[in-house]
């Protein structure tokens, strides 16, 4: 009796789908295949990296890298001035 129950918990307990036939359905919307073709283009071996595959991916890495810059830059700055006396007037 134990085995039975158990054997209705394993995932095998329903057979296995044949070669060929997939168990659920794939869409067929031009949506799912441009997703698709981007899959395609991220998983093809061109020895890139992620960031460099799509030139909407490069423009984010410049800026991000900019922005991040101007970010140490104005911190190193404001320590820089806090850090010193005040001027006497």
């Amino acid at each position: 009796m134990n085995r039975v129950f158990l054997r209705q918990l394993s995932s095998l307990a329903q057979p296995l789908a044949k070669a060929g036939q997939g168990k659920y359905l794939v869409p067929n919307t031009p949506r799912y295949k441009k997703l698709m073709e981007k899959q395609a283009i991220f998983t093809r071996d061109d020895g890139l990296l992620v960031w460099q595959k799509l030139s909407t991916d490069k423009a984010t890495y410049a800026t991000v890298v900019a922005l991040v810059t101007v970010g140490v830059l104005w911190s190193a700055y404001c320590l820089a001035k806090f850090a010193s006396p005040p001027k006497n007037q």
